[in-house]
């Protein structure tokens, strides 16, 4: 499809959219407008009647219909009632006008009145809007019944004083009609209702057919006048955008076709200052500056073959120096890797001696503890054995003082004996009579004996035990000397574990310092191996990327003679 037939096609659907949103917007204007008349007009309606209800309730409280004298006449009196007055007046003039209408209420007196369920609808929001309402004016409400096809206008009916006297208080019955039972003239109880409630409404029925059909008709007559001005309009548009548009573009394709052929002399004439015109002369100017850009191309193309020939030799000696290098860095690579293996059985080693004078190094620090230990235990040692002499020396001269308390014991049975000797001697001097006490003496002489003897073994006790305890004194102070020496010699063992302990650190750390040198210098081989390879492997890259880069040049020679024959094609201005 060309352009100019597009184009058309979007004008008219664009202008046929604008229509359609147009004739929409006119549609529910035009039905928002009559809708709103029509209900004036119920409106009016039901002012005229309610003008009719005033004016009779007026009259009613003037006492112009003497009602007292037609309370016997009931047809009468209800021809007096304000709100049948205004309701006959409605039902004589709503054929003339062309109007249904109707008074729903709850429970009405007249069951024509009964309400359906709009009507109900519609009672319950007119409550609602007096509620709402601040001036106590009668509301109204409009109902769309759009499945009967009609609007129907409610107006509430807000009750008079003149109400009360038939829908008032009960209790007046009496005194307005004659009656106790609370009823009015026509025998209705009172609902006991006051002045200024709602009850009720004054509906008419509004048909919305003649409304449509006003509308469609005054829709149907603006498409009629719209339809052949929009054609022309379309025809017009058409003829302009051809003159000014659509030939000039048509001009611009077909030097753009001999450009796309390959003839870059093509020159168009700008005849108007607008954007077709700046199109043209940019386009002009991208002609001669392809014109000029080939032209140093062909120039350059020609250099380019002379160079790529030169090229292609430094490219073959590039690829034969690359291969040459790659084996000599494969070489070194290899010397590197076995540079690295020693380093690594090194570092190994140095770690194994390391850990060797880490475990010497702890076994001086237990020796170290040890000869401690021993040390603190020769000192308790000694304690105990110098605390043993002073005991042991204690007893000695504890066995003195028994000695010397054996000697007064060995004194007095000595003295005893003699007392017992003279004891018997004078006994015997007495005859029969001393014969018992000679036998008392002699029974302690004997005791005296014994004791002597007793006191004897003791001591022969004391001075052995006198003899031992000098010569456990005498061991126990050659014991503390040799503790005191064996002492002095842990200690000097410790001077000499702390000295071996300082060296054997020195040597694990120095071990340990070569050990992480050395696992370094194997690091730094294994990387610069690692470099190595990777030289070697961009090295044979580079031999690779030579040969291809020679095979390119060749190419390259290929695809200037190519471009050569190419840019012959084109027509220049040289």
């Amino acid at each position: 499809m060309k352009l100019k037939v597009r184009i058309l096609l979007y004008v008219a659907v664009t202008v046929l959219i604008g229509m359609g949103v147009l004739f929409t917007v006119n549609f529910f204007t035009l039905k928002k407008n009559m809708f709103s008349a029509e209900v004036a007009k119920a409106r009016s309606f039901v002012l005229a009647a309610e003008g009719v209800r005033e004016f009779m309730g007026l009259a009613s409280a003037a006492d112009v219909y003497k009602t007292d004298e037609l309370v016997h006449d009931i047809n009468r009196l209800l021809l007096t009632v304000p709100i049948v007055g205004a309701m006959k007046t409605m039902e004589l003039k709503s054929e003339e006008a062309g109007l249904k209408f109707k008074v729903p209420k709850i429970s009405p007196r007249n069951p024509i009145n009964e309400p359906d369920e709009t009507d109900l609808m519609a009672l319950k929001e007119l409550d609602k809007l007096d509620q709402g309402a601040q001036a106590k004016t009668s509301p109204e409400f409009v109902y769309h019944d759009k499945e009967n096809e009609q609007l129907r206008y409610y107006k509430a009916i807000r009750l008079s004083e003149v109400c009360e006297k038939c829908h008032g208080d009960p209790a007046t019955s009496q005194a307005l009609w004659g009656n106790s039972e609370g009823k009015d003239p026509t025998g209705v109880k009172m609902e006991n209702w006051r002045a200024g409630e709602l009850h009720g409404a004054f509906e008419v029925y509004l048909p919305t057919a003649p409304v449509y059909a006003a509308i469609y008709k005054n829709l149907m007559v603006s498409f009629l006048v719209f339809l052949p001005v929009t054609i022309v309009i379309l025809i017009i548009l058409y003829l302009i955008n051809s003159r000014y548009i659509f030939n000039r573009v048509q001009e611009v394709g077909d030097a753009l076709s001999k450009i796309a052929a390959g003839d870059f002399t093509v020159r168009m004439q700008v005849t108007h200052d607008d954007e077709i015109g700046d199109l043209v002369k940019a386009t002009n100017k991208m002609t001669a500056d392809v014109n000029d850009a080939l032209m140093v191309v062909t120039d350059s193309i020609s250099s380019i073959a002379s160079t790529a020939a030169e090229l292609s030799s430094n490219a073959e000696t590039i690829a034969h120096g690359a291969m040459e290098q790659s084996g000599q860095v494969a070489a070194t690579a290899s010397a590197v890797e076995e540079v690295n293996s020693t380093v690594i059985e090194v570092a190994q080693n140095a770690s194994n001696v390391s850990k060797s004078a880490e475990d010497a190094s702890n076994s001086v620090a237990q020796g170290h503890r040890l000869v401690e230990e021993t040390r603190n235990m020769m000192e308790q040692i000694a304690t105990s054995v110098s605390d043993s002499a002073v005991t042991v020396r204690k007893l000695g001269e504890s066995s003195e003082q028994i000695g010397q308390i054996i000697q007064v014991i060995d004194d007095i049975a000595d003295q005893t004996n003699l007392l017992a000797l003279n004891a018997a001697i004078e006994a015997a001097r007495a005859g029969e009579h001393g014969r018992g006490f000679a036998v008392v003496a002699d029974e302690v002489r004997k005791l005296a004996e014994k004791t002597v003897k007793a006191t004897q073994e003791i001591a022969d006790m004391i001075q052995s035990i006198q003899a031992d305890t000098g010569g456990a004194v005498a061991g126990m102070h050659e014991g503390v000397m040799q503790v005191e020496n064996g002492k002095t010699k842990a200690e000097e063992a410790k001077e000499a574990l702390d000295v071996i302990k300082m060296n054997v650190q020195n040597v694990s750390n120095e071990v340990g310092m070569i050990a992480r040198a050395t696992e370094e210098q194997a690091s730094a081989t294994e990387m610069m191996a690692q470099s190595i390879e990777n030289i070697s492997h961009v090295t044979s890259e580079n031999s690779v990327a030579s040969q291809e880069t020679a095979k390119a040049v060749e190419q390259l020679s290929h695809l200037a003679n190519d471009l050569q024959g190419l840019i012959h094609r084109f027509k220049t201005g040289k």
